[in-house]
């Protein structure tokens, strides 16, 4: 993610084509249900149980699997880790929508890591007195 708030700070990429990205990689993401299912963590009949309190409560399904026993955190953990390792990188996705070339983004990356390393850049501006027509007066209070 912080890849594409990167590209849009440095000029690189435009707010729509970061959230156009964004949105595929989210949507590459396979549900933790599903791995859950594929992990043999839990059942179909569980997972089902699940889809139906969120939409009662709206709350997310790894959130639910823990209060409901079906899941421990640390299977939640792994199950997350899988998710985010098989989803399409965002790295792919700017390359793949012919956003940028390889090397354009290696470069962009490489070029906003020096610019975060050199700090910020301080543009103090200097404060004028309101009327210029006695500066001295402006200074003598």
């Amino acid at each position: 993610m912080r890849l594409c708030f990167d590209l849009v700070e440095g000029g690189y990429l435009t707010p729509t084509e970061s959230l156009s990205v964004l949105d595929g990689h989210l949507s590459s993401r396979t549900p933790i249900g599903q791995l859950a299912v594929e992990s043999e963590l839990m059942t179909m009949s569980q997972v089902f149980d699940i889809l139906a309190q969120q939409t009662i409560s709206n709350r997310p399904f790894g959130e639910l699997a823990i209060e409901l026993g079906y899941l421990n955190r640390l299977d939640l953990g792994r199950l997350l880790l899988i998710q985010i390792e098989s989803s399409t990188s965002l790295e792919n996705l700017i390359i793949d929508n012919g956003l940028m070339t390889q090397i354009e983004l290696d470069n962009a990356v490489h070029e906003r890591k020096l610019q975060r390393s050199r700090g910020p850049v301080h543009n103090e501006a200097n404060v004028l007195p309101l009327s210029a027509t006695n500066p001295k007066a402006a200074t003598s209070s």
